[in-house]
């Protein structure tokens, strides 16, 4: 089978990166062909299909310009890219793929790449890795970064009121005009045959907030298990890692670590917010906390595997985070906030923990029951493996993955 695989970057930006290579690597072992399509960038990995990657651009712009020319034509861009249509359409023309499987498309190929998929009668199954259908902003949070499911998948003045999209009024406005076209246009909802889900979470909001009608299935993502070399007989700390933003809950784990003595937290990672964490860190005279920056490769996976456990102290609706199902793989518990699709990937007291978000107490309770006790730790890690080698394998993914072709085919066909 020829599958288009549609995703905006071909480097590894974050999860939803490393599962478009996962996935491209596990089709590609079971004799398919699989034909890439994103956007020029220098980072990109070397692939023959390069030349027909659409123009960079930042949609930045907008928002970082005064010039209103400039702002005019990132906003074309950003709403409806003809350019990354017209390349899309070359590279169909010349590699007659025989579906096409879309990631995030949003601001740098824009989801007019969905028209010209139905242009050409292929069948499309789309793989959500945000909220970005339903919510301007992503990710579920204001301005103010507080939960938030005001625009409901259609009220989206909201976004702009409350300046949701990085605490910009011109951003949010660009998002918020963005949304409303493609709503009333019916981009997704006329051009995509199937949408598939990480988690349970995200399905039934995408389902509530305007896309009953469609199929949303829930598939969790998947890792090459045999690159996880699991180990349970860890070292004295344990880790977070991740990209390092107020959402993802890193602040509350500086308050925790001032009432955690007995062990200290590794913090993996780097982002927008790491200088202000290391002057917290050094004011407050953390000692127990060692920021270790970006790590990835073996490196990551060693620092990880010696760990007690892993956090997730998510403060946003985190859809389904790959450091999960790593450190699943490779032995850990995790402890995590009951965020999103988090609780979904976590059975209690069996290879981790779930708390409220925001529950300093409880968090830290958890944290000081488990520390020493070696030999829990050591039965959840390996049931955290055990899980992660029955449902996030290639195997079992490459059946389902399957499965939801042969099903986007199928409504395809029926539709035309």
């Amino acid at each position: 089978m020829k599958i288009l695989m549609i995703h905006k970057f071909y480097y590894i930006e974050g999860g939803a990166e490393r599962y478009v290579f996962n996935l491209t690597h596990l089709l590609e072992n079971k004799g398919h062909t699989v034909i890439p399509f994103a956007v020029k960038h220098p980072d990109n990995f070397e692939t023959p299909y390069q030349e027909y990657f659409a123009d960079y651009f930042s949609p930045e712009q907008f928002s970082q310009t005064r010039n209103p020319l400039k702002r005019i034509t990132t906003a074309q861009r950003v709403i409806y890219n003809r350019r990354a249509q017209q390349k899309l359409a070359q590279l169909i023309k010349d590699t007659r793929p025989d579906i096409a499987h879309v990631h995030s498309i949003y601001h740098h190929l824009s989801p007019s790449v969905l028209q010209t998929l139905k242009d050409f009668n292929l069948p499309v199954m789309m793989t959500l890795h945000d909220y970005k259908l339903v919510c301007p902003n992503y990710i579920f949070l204001d301005g103010k970064r507080r939960v938030c499911e005001a625009c409901r998948g259609k009220h989206f003045w909201q976004a702009m009121v409350r300046k949701c999209f990085r605490d910009s009024y011109a951003a949010s406005f660009l998002t918020t005009v963005e949304a409303y076209f493609h709503y009333f246009k019916k981009s997704y909802k006329n051009n995509v045959d199937v949408l598939v889900s990480p988690s349970q979470f995200l399905a039934e909001k995408i389902s509530q907030y305007g896309y009953a009608h469609k199929p949303v299935l829930v598939q969790p993502y998947t890792l090459n298990i045999s690159e996880y070399k699991p180990s349970f007989f860890p070292l004295d700390y344990f880790v977070f890692m991740g990209r390092l933003t107020h959402e993802k809950g890193v602040h509350f784990l500086l308050d925790a670590m001032n009432q955690i003595k007995d062990t200290s937290l590794y913090i993996i990672g780097t982002g927008p917010i790491e200088e202000k964490l290391k002057r917290r860190i050094k004011e407050q005279g953390l000692s127990n906390v060692k920021m270790l920056g970006y790590k990835s490769g073996d490196e990551l996976k060693r620092l990880v595997a010696g760990a007690k456990f892993t956090v997730v102290p998510s403060e946003w609706h985190d859809n389904s985070p790959l450091v999960i199902y790593e450190s699943l793989a490779l032995g850990k518990p995790v402890i995590g906030s009951r965020m999103g699709g988090i609780p979904e990937l976590i059975d209690e007291d069996g290879d981790g923990f779930v708390f409220d978000r925001g529950d300093l107490s409880g968090f830290v309770n958890v944290i000081n029951s488990l520390v020493h006790d070696q030999k829990k730790l050591s039965n959840m890690g390996k049931r955290a493996r055990e899980k992660a080698e029955f449902i996030f394998g290639f195997d079992n993914h490459y059946h389902k993955i399957i499965e939801l072709y042969e099903l986007t085919r199928s409504v395809s066909s029926s539709d035309n």
